[in-house]
């Protein structure tokens, strides 16, 4: 079994996490019970779900995983997206962000074309 840890779509998703801890520690307080955890869970979904996907055995399985990082992608996207246009988050965040969804969506589908 080939280790998580060797993929470049789980290097730059740890990148994330710690991206979106930064973005959420300098948010008001007032986002703290909804914002906060969502983005921070949505972050963590990415990472671990690269992981779980390189663990399994199954195309299935393996696809099942790496969509569900897809999915939590596009829910930072929207997130981040949001808070950027509500003014509550610098631009910079966003488009940060940006480049990290794009290189962790290429490497999890050069994954799955490597799997097939």
């Amino acid at each position: 079994m080939n280790s998580h840890r060797r993929l470049s779509a789980w290097g730059t998703a740890q990148q994330l996490v710690a991206m979106v801890y930064d973005l959420t520690a300098g948010l008001d307080a007032s986002e703290r019970y909804v914002v906060v955890p969502q983005l921070r869970r949505a972050a963590w979904s990415v990472l671990n779900n690269i992981a779980e996907g390189n663990a399994k055995l199954g195309h299935g399985e393996q696809r099942r995983a790496f969509d569900c990082s897809l999915g939590s992608l596009a829910e930072l996207d929207a997130m981040i997206g949001t808070l950027v246009r509500m003014k509550t988050v610098e631009p910079a965040w966003e488009e940060r962000f940006e480049g990290m969804r794009r290189s962790i969506t290429a490497a999890i589908f050069k994954l799955l074309r490597n799997r097939h």
